[in-house]
């Protein structure tokens, strides 16, 4: 006999129903999915989910928009895909691996060849990308085989929108010192961010499981750096960081440089970052240790303190598996969003709006669940598109 399934194992025979309850509940039945949504006590946007044409590992890579239809995304292992939007996503040619063109010698009979950048294992590989203009920025760990060990490199490469083509520009940092295996790929860092004008970009380093170091002035690690791209140089720009491999955002508006770090066991934390203020780690933290890491004396001296140093702007107990944040800006569709920060927990896949006032953050509202969203874009129109690592890209329809 036909049954129909209600709430926990409770089963009623159909043949049991009125006729007017039987098409009732076929029409249940039978009704297409509700889309999801993000859903604000202050708003919603409906979203649609695409499936992407090809097939990335975790943790995934970056995507950059082109123009309104067209995408260029970056594998985890460096290839790239440009694809575009119609009804599904299609790609538009096979992915190429990012590559530096290195020229055959002049008197000798070798011809000339490239070398693929990403060094790609494990939880190693491409962290970030920006695209400014024609010029794009991305993040990714390289291998260095004079050291033997493993950096994170920023290369700059220049976009050809019209043969859908990417092509090795420069080199324009190399994080030091090169680090031994084993490390932990997801704690690198690598996030990036357009700065107070063209020629200023931020990098974010975590401490590759090696958390001694951060604190050693002489190393990379645990840093946040500001780049000068004229003339190649950095500098240090804040320090003590665990792992921020989340989010990076400059706001142009207000000049505030935003930040999220995987904390430990809880502490995963929202930095307002400051120039030349150390954030603690691996000395402080809101958090506690990890049963795998053991009772180490090199972190962890102050659990649930963070005294003597930078205090995170919010801290989320126990960790969301924090993802990357960006502002929304002020469109006139919802004044009750604008401004405020949307941060993803990766860990508990679930996107946040984060209310904020001046540089205070006063709270963190769900907005929407069941998606490991790796990274965000906002346009200025209010319109979202949420890159997950389950190889889909949701973006919000306009109401």
């Amino acid at each position: 006999m036909p049954v129909i399934a209600l709430a926990g194992d409770d089963v009623v025979p159909r043949l049991l129903l009125s006729g007017s309850e039987a098409a009732e509940a076929d029409k249940e039945a039978n009704k297409a999915p509700e889309p999801p949504r993000i859903s604000s006590v202050f708003g919603t946007q409906t979203l649609k989910e695409y499936k992407l044409p090809f097939e990335d590992q975790y943790p995934s890579g970056p995507f950059e928009r082109l123009d309104k239809k067209l995408f260029l995304f970056i594998s985890k292992c460096g290839e790239v895909f440009f694809v575009r939007q119609n009804d599904t996503m299609e790609l538009v040619k096979p992915g190429k691996p990012l590559a530096k063109f290195i020229p055959g010698g002049e008197t000798s009979a070798d011809e000339s060849s490239s070398k693929q950048l990403v060094y790609c294992r494990e939880l190693s590989g491409v962290k970030d990308s920006l695209l400014v203009g024609k010029t794009l920025y991305v993040a990714y760990t390289a291998w260095d085989e004079a050291s033997n060990g493993v950096r994170l490199a920023v290369s700059e490469f220049e976009v050809d929108i019209e043969n859908s083509e990417v092509s090795f520009d420069r080199e324009i940092y190399i994080s030091r010192p090169a680090i031994k295996e084993p490390i932990l790929g997801h704690q690198v860092g690598g996030k990036l961010a357009l700065g107070e004008n063209e020629r200023t970009l931020y990098l974010s380093l975590g401490d590759f499981s090696k958390p001694d170091r951060v604190q050693d002035k002489t190393t990379s690690l645990g840093k946040v750096v500001r780049i000068d791209l004229q003339r190649l140089n950095a500098e240090v720009y804040a320090s003590g960081f665990r792992s921020p491999s989340g989010g990076l955002y400059f706001d142009r508006e207000s000049n505030e440089l935003w930040l999220t770090d995987h904390g430990p066991r809880g502490g995963d934390e929202i930095n307002l970052i400051k120039r030349g203020k150390n954030y603690g780690w691996p000395i402080v933290s809101y958090g506690t240790i990890y049963e795998r890491d053991g009772m180490s004396g090199y972190y962890g001296n102050k659990f649930n303190s963070h005294e003597g140093y930078e205090k995170p702007a919010m801290t989320f107990v126990p960790s969301i598996g924090i993802g990357p944040l960006v502002k929304y800006p002020s469109t006139g569709r919802n004044d009750f969003w604008d401004n405020d920060l949307f941060v993803a927990g990766m860990g508990n896949t679930t996107l946040y709006r984060v209310r904020k006032e001046g540089t205070s953050l006063v709270y963190a509202e769900p907005v929407l669940s069941g998606y490991r969203i790796r990274a965000i874009q906002i346009d200025q129109n209010g319109t979202f598109y949420l890159k997950t690592d389950h190889n889909q890209l949701l973006i919000s329809e306009q109401e």
